[in-house]
């Protein structure tokens, strides 16, 4: 009886011991990574109006398939939507979506998410050197590695 009771107390300790590294390694998986990219400054030479714009992206690495990271950002700047031939435009602060619904089970993508902000009374060389959108708050188990983007100089 002594033996019995021994070899089932050894073979659940035995099943812990190699069950603990699996689980270990389960919960030390990153969950999505999200880094605020370069903008890049330009302006429109649109014949309706002209003003200065930036294209600002936000990669957000390891989304698995079937999920949705948010992340919320913020420019300094103040900005505006013009009438033109191109856009669409983003407000001063919003959410931005970075989805992964096709991708097979299993899997995760790494998704590019494009900012286009437009400036009202503001040259290039102003915004260049002025311009910081900052990310915040993203999706639980998500992290921000890199929070700011500025222009590229």
């Amino acid at each position: 009886m002594r033996t019995k009771l021994l070899t089932a107390l050894t073979a659940v300790v035995a099943a812990t011991a190699v069950a603990a590294p699996a689980h270990a390694q389960l919960i030390s998986e990153p969950g999505p990574q999200i880094d605020a990219g370069a903008c890049k400054v330009r302006s429109s030479h649109d014949e309706g109006q002209r003003f200065t714009y930036a294209d600002c992206e936000v990669t957000v690495n390891g989304v698995p398939a079937g999920q949705s990271v948010k992340v919320r950002y913020k420019s300094n700047l103040k900005t505006f939507k013009p009438h033109a031939e191109f856009g669409p435009w983003d407000s001063t602060t919003g959410t931005i979506t970075a989805g992964n619904q096709g991708a097979p089970a299993g899997t995760t993508d790494d998704i590019v998410v494009g900012l286009q902000l437009a400036f009202p009374g503001k040259s290039v060389a102003q915004v260049k050197k002025d311009l910081t959108v900052t990310l915040s708050s993203a999706t639980p188990g998500a992290t921000v590695t890199d929070a700011t983007a500025t222009p590229s100089r």
